[in-house]
């Protein structure tokens, strides 16, 4: 009977966009959430160190977004929190000091996302799959859980999801 009620909640509910992707156990709602593209609302944006800064809804998240120019630009996501919005507002000079180097490109324990597939972690997927690549597989969107923005790739049938890289390493 729970479960029937907590299903029809999420059928019903005007506040949850992504409908068919939360799961549903014994112990409660919302073990992933699967997510096409990030939106981000109230945006500042500093076109000299090519970020902004906003609100997902859909992950109900502040974030940094890096715009990395690459074959094809895109974006990485850092979580940030409602204080360094302020901050921002405030002082913009100490809010870039602060994420001197997420701004500068780097892959650091902030960082939940990404627009690419070449700041994801192949390595947690099996042997045989990493053996078996020979190039990119077709990216999908994501999954958050855990306060990560998990790639979802598709190789062949089978639908995987992979962390983000979080070496300290400037790319």
């Amino acid at each position: 009977m729970i479960l029937k009620d907590a299903r029809k909640r999420i059928k019903d509910s005007k506040y949850i966009k992504n409908k068919s992707s939360i799961g549903i156990c014994k112990v409660g709602i919302a073990i992933s959430m699967y997510i096409e593209k990030i939106a981000i609302e109230n945006t500042n944006i500093n076109i000299n160190q090519f970020f902004k800064i906003g609100y997902c809804t859909d992950i109900k998240k502040y974030l940094l977004c890096v715009h990395i120019a690459w074959v094809a630009g895109y974006s990485r996501y850092y979580e940030i929190d409602e204080g360094d919005l302020v901050l921002y507002e405030i002082n913009q000079e100490k809010f870039c000091k602060k994420y001197e180097k997420e701004i500068n490109t780097y892959r650091t324990g902030r960082l939940i996302g990404s627009g690419a597939l070449r700041d994801y972690d192949f390595k947690s997927l099996p042997d045989e799959i990493i053996k078996s690549l020979r190039k990119y597989p077709s990216f999908s969107g994501y999954y958050y859980k855990d306060g990560i923005l998990y790639a979802r790739i598709k190789i062949g049938d089978t639908i995987f999801r992979i962390p983000p890289v979080q070496d300290g390493k400037q790319m």
